[in-house]
């Protein structure tokens, strides 16, 4: 009796192990060589996310407890097989195996410029002969080296399409990808008639460019009146002769230059500046 019940007593043994330790085994498939699991142990959630219409399967393990960031409540494990076949990207000595079902494309092969920013110089720009620069800077944000053009617009009414003033057409050439350029460009006063300009720049789509959401920006007022309205209430009074002599008395004093009163741009308000505002008070007030 006693060696016929071992047999018996050592399969129910077994039978016992094997419930207490269960051993889940996975299937796997293969793509472009690469194993993926199709049959994640108990307890494992994956999900599915598209990127530029880009699948890639993420395995989220909701008891790990190396580094992980969270996903829907569970935990994103980062410390994955230390004997990944994927790419060779390490995190605390573990090869991150990435598996994606396509390649992502390259940077290289991205075509996109932009537009930064728009910078005025001033904000009272006097007609007849007076300029002013304006600084535009624009970004490759693609990866190989583009030529363009970029041009920029003083509008007087932005609800009307198509009564844009162009004030420059520059050419940008061979800006490499990642790259920044500022350039430029020159707003003359006798361009315009008496009023307030809004100011924006566009850069023109190179071949290809799908992105174009970041090729126009808008920024900044200009007030284009007489020479020597600073206020642009359509006069040179005494009110424009206190905003003068106060701005002409702060750059002496090393409180900084009022862009407004440097007529002639060269960097400062000195007697060259106070003959030409003598010269348009006289002019306004002789019939």
């Amino acid at each position: 009796m006693t060696t016929t019940k071992r047999p018996k007593t050592t399969a129910l043994c077994l039978i016992l192990l094997l419930t207490a330790f269960t051993i889940t085994l996975t299937n796997a498939t293969t793509e472009n060589n690469y194993k993926n699991d199709t049959n994640p142990l108990s307890g494992i959630s994956e999900s599915t996310h598209k990127e530029n219409d880009y699948k890639t399967y993420i395995i989220i393990n909701p008891h790990t407890t190396g580094i992980y960031t969270k996903e829907n409540g569970f935990n994103l494990d980062l410390t994955i097989n230390p004997q990944g076949i994927g790419s060779a990207l390490t995190e605390n000595n573990y090869r991150l195996d990435l598996i994606p079902e396509k390649t992502f494309p390259d940077m290289v092969d991205i075509l996109d410029i932009a537009l930064i920013s728009v910078v005025l110089s001033k904000i009272v720009l006097f007609i007849d002969s007076f300029v002013m620069p304006i600084y535009v800077t624009v970004e490759n944000q693609g990866g190989h080296a583009e030529t363009f053009t970029v041009t920029l617009y003083a509008d007087k009414d932005t609800t009307i399409i198509g009564d844009e003033v162009v004030i420059e057409t520059q050419k940008i050439s061979n800006l490499v990808g990642g790259a920044k350029s500022t350039t430029t460009f020159w707003l003359w006063g006798n361009t315009l008639v008496k009023g307030i300009y809004t100011i924006s720049a566009h850069a023109w789509p190179i071949l290809g460019e799908v992105d174009t959401a970041d090729n126009t920006y808008q920024d900044g007022v200009v007030i284009a009146t007489y020479v020597g309205d600073f206020d642009g209430d359509d006069d040179v009074d005494y009110d424009d002769i206190v905003y003068f002599v106060t701005a002409y008395i702060r750059y002496w004093s090393g409180m900084g230059k009022d862009p407004a009163c440097d007529f002639d741009s060269d960097c400062d308000v000195d007697y060259d500046d106070i003959l030409i505002f003598v010269s348009a008070y006289i002019d306004y007030w002789t019939p």
